[in-house]
């Protein structure tokens, strides 16, 4: 099984995460390929991809996408994997064999799937959102944020069609459209991602802005709205002009 990796960036580097993003990615094993989409930064990020360019199993795409979703669009309409990973820029996949792992995962006629979620600072409420998006979000609703990096089968994405154009809650829409055909599959392995927008704005401060975006989002309130919202004029994951 050849997995692709598709890591969206934009202005990665001031997040310092980005190194250890890479150094895990180029230390996995297997038939793997390592597609980073960069859109214009302003930090140095497409210089910093560019080195890694060495390793013949990266590729670093320079893209004019101005959000998230038409980043992993991009890398995987160029990806040549069975299997395609989305990876989130501020998680780190386990150290093992992830391919492996997926691979193992996938082996019973599952399509599509992630890793278990876990935080990379210690708080209870970090800890209860992680414990909520593994057991509820994902087991229950069949939910998958892009920070457990979700993992598809080529052929259900072709079913699905891309990720969809949207500034925030892309993956809550994609998730729904992959549930229409199968139920995800959770590895018992566990991500580990960046705290650090919860410690920039108060963990309890962050933990209620986003349970408020969530009930906008049901309410239909213009997700491009939300994002600048959530983004405080901060280029995260979407370029304003």
């Amino acid at each position: 099984m050849r997995l692709s990796i598709i890591l969206p960036c934009l202005n990665e580097i001031r997040h310092g995460y980005l190194e250890n993003i890479m150094e895990n990615l180029i230390a996995q094993e297997g038939e793997i390929e390592i597609i980073a989409v960069v859109s214009e930064s302003d930090d140095q990020t497409e210089a910093f991809l560019l080195r890694y360019e060495v390793y013949p199993q990266v590729k670093v795409m320079r893209s004019l996408a101005t959000n998230r979703a038409q980043r992993l669009n991009e890398g995987i309409v160029a990806s040549q994997g069975e299997v395609v990973l989305l990876h989130h820029p501020a998680t780190i996949l386990p150290e093992k064999d992830v391919r492996s792992l997926i691979e193992e995962a996938l082996s019973s006629g599952e399509s599509w799937g992630a890793f278990y979620h876990s935080f990379d600072f210690s708080h209870w409420l970090l800890r209860f959102t992680s414990w909520y998006s593994n057991h509820v979000r994902v087991k229950r609703k069949g939910i998958i944020y892009f920070d457990h990096c979700p993992f598809i089968k080529r052929q259900l994405l072709e079913k699905v069609g891309n990720v969809p154009d949207l500034d925030i809650f892309e993956d809550t829409v994609f998730s729904d459209r992959l549930c229409q055909f199968a139920k995800p599959v959770l590895v018992n392995a566990p991500v580990i991602t960046s705290a650090r927008r919860f410690r920039q704005r108060g963990i309890y401060r962050h933990a209620l802005l986003n349970q408020w975006l969530k009930l906008c989002y049901h309410l239909n309130i213009d997700p491009k709205f939300l994002n600048r919202l959530y983004e405080k004029r901060y280029s995260i994951n979407t370029t304003y002009k």
